[in-house]
């Protein structure tokens, strides 16, 4: 399951907003959109089964693996 508050601790020590993260995620290289909405959802947990195409954009955007931003059992 998706870790939401360890996206929100990583973008806000990055000093990304939500807003950034959409604007980043319109590089072409990705193939999918991140909106500033859909990624709050996730941070607040309110969205439960991201795309994984979806959790890697942020990684990537981020600077970290996936694994990091996946809770652990």
């Amino acid at each position: 399951m998706l870790n939401g508050k360890k996206i929100r601790d990583i973008r806000e020590s990055l000093g990304y907003t939500t807003l950034d993260i959409q604007n980043l995620a319109k590089d072409t290289r990705f193939q999918t959109s991140i909106s500033k909405s859909y990624l709050e959802e996730l941070e607040r947990g309110d969205k439960k089964n991201p795309s994984l195409e979806k959790v890697a954009v942020i990684a990537k955007i981020l600077g970290c693996k996936i694994d990091d931003l996946i809770l652990s059992a």
